[in-house]
């Protein structure tokens, strides 16, 4: 028995069996549900490459697994990473029947974390490239189910996600050749060339996000929140590998300005975007991309302690995307849509969704006594002291997320509240209300669950 068998190839198999089932929706849900919490609970309690005694008999779960040549190796300090993901998983599936999304959600949601996860493990971890093309393919249906047109948008996602597969092997390729000639100059900058490009496109860096805000127009909220909270979060960690495994990048002073400067122009151009959307699809866009370029800046400082703040990054992110995600497809379940004209007083038949929703968004804003607002402190405190220009952009980018967040808080409760029966379930006001009650708390208590997301850090640093 070995690891990847158990936390990829298992997740696979399982995912076409729920396909298979796919018009039993309840019994879908509640199997991935299921499988993402015994994964979850696994990685947790199990050791990897380390003996332990289970019904009175040894047991060892082997860290590596040979396929087609290469090799999946899931290591002890990758646990805390796969109970992340799969707790993720299961959070977002939980949700996905009052949220109303479409029956391929958990088995295209529970495959595409599967083949994520893959490509974290795999080794040479160049080849990471083949599995995150297959992951977005497999992706389409969460941004255009069947039985719809394929919109523009999700035509460009797919083109750009696609340029970036060819760039990365290249640079595999200049790397190698760099291994066998380290004199020569020129396979060094060709490999930093491919490289950049290469994630630039994954991580819809500048000015490669044009198909975020189309996507978010088109695509159903809940669904497509799930892939761009899962997206990014696997390119930054593969992206952190990456410099780690090649010692002369990391050594690259050129580098981390780079990240820097990619960080502060993602915020600032997001952020000056953002004032200007009447739709709330393409502002959850717009706050996606101001958040990856904080987790760049938090990569740019290249301490320690920025490696520690990157790491509590992920936690307050996936709850307000999450809260964002549901809150937005209960308002467009109710409403005709996310335009600002068809939500005008919304809040008088959705209260907990307009709740749920600006409380998400403020959050992601970094509206202080919410669970965003800890971490950005302590990343603008950093960036300051090494870079006071850097820190002002960074928050007047973020400033304009949150003007905007104020604007989307006017069209939902603006108006005369008048004597309207609220028309959300009582599960659906439950699952937002917690959701609401866990930004709060972590923007006032933020040591609560901060610390847990430190032991990220051993799994995203390589030997």
């Amino acid at each position: 028995m070995n690891a990847p068998l158990i936390w990829v190839v298992l997740p696979l198999v399982f995912a076409v069996i729920l396909w298979l089932l796919r018009w039993r929706e309840g019994w879908v849900t509640r199997l991935g549900v299921g499988l993402c919490l015994l994964l979850a609970l696994l990685a947790w309690l199990v050791p990897i490459d380390a003996g332990f005694r289970l019904f009175g008999r040894r047991w060892e779960i082997e860290s590596a697994l040979a396929l087609a040549g290469r090799q999946l190796v899931v290591g002890n300090n990758d646990r805390p990473l796969l109970v992340f993901f799969y707790l993720i998983a299961a959070f977002w599936f939980g949700g996905s029947r009052e949220a109303r999304a479409h029956r391929f959600m958990v088995p295209y949601g529970l495959a595409v974390a599967a083949l994520l996860l893959a490509a974290l493990s795999v080794q040479p971890f160049l080849y990471a490239a083949l599995l995150v093309e297959l992951a977005v393919l497999l992706s389409i249906p969460l941004v255009s189910p069947p039985g719809k047109p394929v919109g523009t948008g999700a035509l460009r996602y797919l083109i750009f996600q696609t340029f970036a597969m060819p760039f990365v092997l290249l640079a595999g390729w200049a790397l190698s050749a760099v291994e066998a000639n380290p004199v020569n100059t020129f396979f060094p900058l060709l490999a930093e060339v491919f490289l950049g490009l290469g994630f630039a496109l994954w991580l819809a860096v500048f000015p490669f996000y044009t198909w975020m805000p189309l996507v978010a127009e088109e695509a159903d909220p809940y669904p497509l929140g799930y892939l761009l909270m899962l997206l990014p979060t696997t390119f930054l960690l593969l992206g952190v590998k990456y410099i780690n495994a090649v010692t002369w990048l990391k050594n690259l002073p050129e580098l981390w300005e780079v990240l820097r400067l990619s960080g502060v122009v993602m915020i600032v151009t997001a952020g000056g975007w953002a004032v200007f959307q009447r739709h709330l699809g393409r502002l959850f866009a717009y706050a996606v991309i101001i958040e990856t370029g904080i987790s760049l800046l938090a990569l740019s400082l290249n301490t320690p302690e920025s490696m520690e703040i990157f790491a509590m990054l992920f936690l307050p992110r996936v709850l307000a995307l999450a809260l964002w995600a549901l809150s937005a497809s209960v308002l467009q379940g109710l409403h005709r849509s996310l335009r600002f004209e068809d939500l005008e007083r919304a809040a008088e038949t959705s209260p907990f969704a307009s709740a749920g929703l600006a409380v998400a968004y403020l959050s992601l804003a970094g509206l202080p006594l919410l669970a965003g607002f800890p971490t950005r402190f302590l990343l603008l405190e950093a960036l300051a002291s090494q870079s006071p220009l850097s820190a002002v952009l960074a928050l007047a980018g973020m400033g304009g997320l949150l003007l905007s967040g104020f604007r989307v808080l006017a069209v939902l409760t603006g108006g005369y509240f008048g004597p309207r029966e609220p028309r959300e379930t009582p599960f659906q006001a439950l699952l937002i209300g917690v959701g609401v009650a866990a930004l709060i708390l972590l923007g006032f208590f933020p040591r609560l669950l901060f610390p847990a997301m430190l032991g990220l850090v051993p799994a995203i640093l390589m030997p």
